[in-house]
């Protein structure tokens, strides 16, 4: 015997329908928007493939080379247990510091670096000591080399002190940072399966230890400073792009929340060395809610802050992580990206807001 269809069971299946499309239709728009609105992003015409440059493996050096007084100032990292005296709120923000020697730190000195204000974060040696968090204590990173990323102890003092300093300062929660720099670096360096893996591979050993030492891991950054070589070796344009998209994909597909970009500044011999980077750096914040720029202070400094044609001294790099940290904890606090002065042009930038995002 055939069993009769009630209208109320036809009715209730057309409603669970037309729930589900109308779920479908709101995953899709966000997704769309989360990962790139193509009527407005910079990067809409831009492939997902890079030509990458060749790696150049260079040998790490003996240790015996570092300077004395570098030296006796990385003697004063110590373990850092502050962070872990806090068990009621073991809350961290995890954020990687990569790009190239102004990130680094090469032109820095690292005794004109700030000392870091207590419980406000600690560094997760991912290379040389994966076992424990340490004091920040500039310069960050030195010891953190691999054949792929050897900044073969240049680095001299750093912006992440004051970075962190002024982070913690504005969220009250303590960062665990992780270096990942190397100087004289384009972005086809970066754009290479090697490098993103060495970055990867930094970033997910010190979530994993996190995580297994009883933390929580709350936002997942990573703060770039790179493009200088991108004009001093002629990269194109769209070659530019291609990378940058192809690297943020990557460490974005691996669980990094937003690449937060800080813009780069000028030579001594030429204040506009840079404008093609800088004009594609802002655009690129402007449209795509991936990256966020959170400081143009580098365009505000004068010849007097840099050391060389092409680095910056630690006063400028206090005063840009100063910048930085701020406009990095405003988006942590609100998640919308921060409106900054540009430097350059006098102006107000202000991002197309993805609101949420």
């Amino acid at each position: 015997m055939k069993r009769k269809t009630n209208k109320k069971d036809i009715a209730g299946f057309l409603i669970i329908v037309l729930v589900l499309i109308a779920l479908a239709g709101l995953t899709f728009a966000v997704c769309q928007k989360y990962f790139m609105d193509k009527n407005k992003s910079i990067l809409r015409n831009v492939s997902d493939h890079a030509d990458v440059s060749d790696e150049r493996p260079e040998p790490l050096l003996d240790e015996d080379v570092i300077d004395a007084e570098i030296k006796e100032q990385l003697d004063k990292a110590t373990e850092e247990k502050s962070l872990e005296d806090k068990k009621e709120s073991v809350s961290v923000d995890l954020i990687v510091f990569a790009g190239q020697s102004n990130m680094a730190g090469w032109g820095g000195d690292a005794t004109k670096a700030p000392l870091l204000k207590e419980g406000a974060g600690a560094e997760f040696r991912a290379v040389s000591d994966p076992t424990k968090l340490y004091t920040i204590t500039e310069p960050f990173g030195f010891y953190e080399n691999t054949i792929t990323m050897n900044d073969m102890f240049l680095k001299r003092g750093s912006l992440v002190t004051s970075f962190v300093n002024a982070y913690y300062e504005e969220t009250g929660v303590p960062v665990v940072a992780v270096s990942a720099s190397k100087g004289g670096t384009p972005s086809t360096y970066w754009a290479t399966e090697v490098v993103a893996e060495d970055v990867i591979t930094r970033y997910l050993n010190a979530k994993e230890w996190l995580k297994a030492n009883g933390y929580t891991v709350r936002n997942q950054f990573l703060v770039f400073l790179q493009g200088e070589n991108d004009v001093l070796e002629n990269v194109s344009t769209d070659q530019y792009l291609m990378d940058i998209n192809t690297f943020a994909s990557k460490v974005m597909y691996r669980g990094i929340d937003k690449f937060m970009m800080i813009r780069v500044g000028r030579t001594i011999k030429n204040a506009d060395e840079y404008e093609r980077i800088i004009n594609l750096q802002t655009e690129l914040c402007r449209t795509d809610p991936r990256f966020i720029l959170i400081s143009t202070m580098l365009s505000k400094f004068g010849t007097e802050y840099m050391v060389d044609d092409y680095h910056y001294g630690q006063e400028a790099l206090n005063e840009l992580g100063e910048d930085a940290g701020r406009n990095a904890a405003y988006f942590a606090i609100t998640r919308h990206d921060p409106v900054l002065t540009d430097y350059r042009t006098g102006t107000t930038y202000e991002p197309i807001e993805y609101d949420g995002l």
